[in-house]
């Protein structure tokens, strides 16, 4: 039932958004179009402002330095700049009707208008995001690893001191997800100091015109027309579209990413945790010989492997259930099976002690081997792989192509692999030569740190404080990467659409000054400051667009 009634109150919210924007809308664009003198702003800016409360509300209370920035800030601001100034033209209506200074009241409401927007648009697609995590029975969360002493312990073999390690486990879409989802962005944090310098340009240009002959209707014309110039009409709406592609091209792949601050987390991830098994399918191994020892049996030898291998190792589980063409009933139960990371296993099969492995694992254990040269010579100096049994299996590997296409991607991103194996035939170095990568990039973890990670998910949800999930994403190493791919191009794209902004506010402010020293900055006509606004917020959208699209 609490799930039920949060799902309602989003819904509600959305269609209120929704509601509010077009409600704005047709009061802004009749402002715009229609003004006629300073009846109609009076009465049509005081409506907008009740109807966009939200943005006002958090506009105003992101200039607080102990609150929450917010994009809202500068519509805001224009908005009650235009109030003003409507006000002012009703007290003074005798000199209005004899001056030059234009009422900017369509171009404030029209900001608000787009800041409910870009709110909708956000929305939109966190709503997204969490039908899509409903939709899939089971998901993993994608965490960056904060635990000093697992760090350390899966860098040992790296050279890096301090990586950022990305771990996938087992979660749940939960409503801290959704807040998150809604937090604080980079954007915003940037949009305030800039809030702090336009308010300080239109409060000086306004004291300007009020101290040196325009009077109070000078002043509040001239605070406005600084105002609604600089603020953008796009400010929310980068933001909001920046989201909605970010969350279509991470559905594309399977995954979810809940807000900015778990962008930010993902751009600065250098290493990914994955298992062999995300990299290589069942149908990825291929025998292409088997060397029988003296006196061994190479059906005995294929009946055992394939008995202890069904329940161990997903990677040659397929290729040896294929070679008994699945008729799992023939095989032996198993017993005390033991797994050794990286060298191989340990059972007993028809009261048997079998064991499965490399070389290093069948050296360890005093099991007889045949030369170094005739190994090299059937692996073809380690292009095949090697696992025995009574019998010497030459196995090959061929990659997925999913796989391929998302280990490129990480590739581009000098994104490292710490991998967790079972098989004991594959080595980082053959991992690296089937998939095309260079030397360095593949690391595969001991048994040691396999262990510290297997303890560091069953301690999940002990650790839920201290870590956060950057990603939900299906099962598998393609959702991962795509989502690390989407994250990248939304943060890129974003960064440089406000970047875009911000210039286009620093113009306006130097217009501004520029206009204020000429005594003209509260004569902009309407026409002129719409196509202003209309050419920079194009600009911002399109750059937005395009990073995101080329990424």
């Amino acid at each position: 039932m609490e799930q039920t009634r949060k799902n309602t109150d989003t819904a509600f919210t959305i269609s209120g958004r929704l509601l509010a924007s077009c409600a704005v809308a047709y009061m802004a664009l009749p402002t715009i179009l229609f003004l006629l003198g300073w009846v109609r702003p009076l009465f049509s800016v005081p409506a907008a402002m009740a109807v966009a409360a939200p943005v006002l509300r958090d506009g105003l209370l992101g200039l607080k330095k102990d609150g929450r920035p917010s994009s809202d800030t500068m519509p805001a601001l224009a908005a009650c700049a235009a109030l003003l100034e409507a006000v002012v033209a009703l007290l003074n209506a005798q000199s209005y009707q004899t001056s030059s200074f234009t009422i900017l009241s369509g171009i404030a409401a029209l900001g608000l208008f787009m800041a409910l927007l870009g709110s909708r648009v956000q929305l939109a697609a966190v709503k997204g995001g969490y039908d899509l995590a409903m939709s899939e029975p089971e998901h993993r969360g994608a965490y960056r690893v904060k635990d000093k002493d697992l760090i350390r312990m899966l860098s040992r073999s790296l050279d890096q001191k301090d990586p950022w390690i990305l771990l996938s486990r087992p979660t749940d879409w939960d409503e801290k997800l959704v807040e998150q989802s809604f937090g604080e962005r980079a954007s915003e944090r940037r949009a305030r100091k800039t809030a702090y310098i336009l308010l300080a340009a239109g409060v000086l240009a306004g004291l300007v015109f009020l101290l040196f002959g325009g009077g109070i209707s000078g002043g509040a014309a001239a605070l406005t027309a600084i105002l609604c110039m600089g603020a953008p009409l796009s400010s929310t709406l980068v933001a909001g579209v920046a989201s909605l592609r970010l969350q279509r091209t991470a559905a594309a792949a399977g995954a979810v990413i809940p807000g900015w601050a778990a962008v930010e987390e993902l751009g600065g991830v250098d290493t990914v945790q994955v298992d062999a098994d995300e990299l290589f399918t069942a149908d990825s191994a291929m025998l292409e010989d088997i060397r029988i020892f003296k006196g061994g049996r190479i059906d005995r030898a294929i009946l055992y492997s394939a008995s202890v291998l069904n329940q161990s190792c997903a990677a040659l589980r397929g290729l040896f259930r294929q070679i008994i063409e699945d008729r799992t009933d023939i095989l032996y139960p198993i017993k005390d099976l033991e797994v050794h990371q990286g060298l191989g296993f340990a059972a007993w099969c028809d009261n048997n002690r079998v064991l499965i492995g490399n070389r290093a694992y069948m050296e360890r254990e005093g099991v007889p081997l045949p030369e170094l040269e005739y190994e090299q010579k059937h692996s073809q100096n380690g292009t095949l792989q090697i696992l025995y049994l009574a019998a010497m299996f030459v196995l090959h590997y061929v990659g997925g192509r999913n796989a391929a296409r998302g280990l490129e991607m990480l590739q581009k991103e000098n994104i490292r692999l710490l991998v967790s194996c079972e098989d004991p035939s594959l080595t980082a170095r053959q991992i690296a030569e089937v998939y095309h990568l260079p030397e360095g990039m593949v690391t595969l973890l001991d048994q040691e740190q396999c262990t510290s990670l297997a303890a560091a998910e069953q301690a999940a949800p002990a650790a839920e404080n201290a870590e956060t999930c950057c990603m939900i994403h299906t099962q598998g190493f393609a959702s991962l990467t795509g989502g690390l791919r989407a994250a990248e191009q939304a943060q890129n794209a974003e960064n440089s659409a406000t970047t875009v902004q911000l210039v286009s506010v620093w113009f306006s402010v130097v217009i501004g000054v520029l206009l204020t020293y000429a005594g003209s900055v509260g004569m902009l006509s309407v026409v002129m400051v719409l196509m202003y606004q209309a050419a920079w917020s194009a600009l911002s959208l399109a750059v937005c667009a395009l990073k995101q699209h080329n990424g």
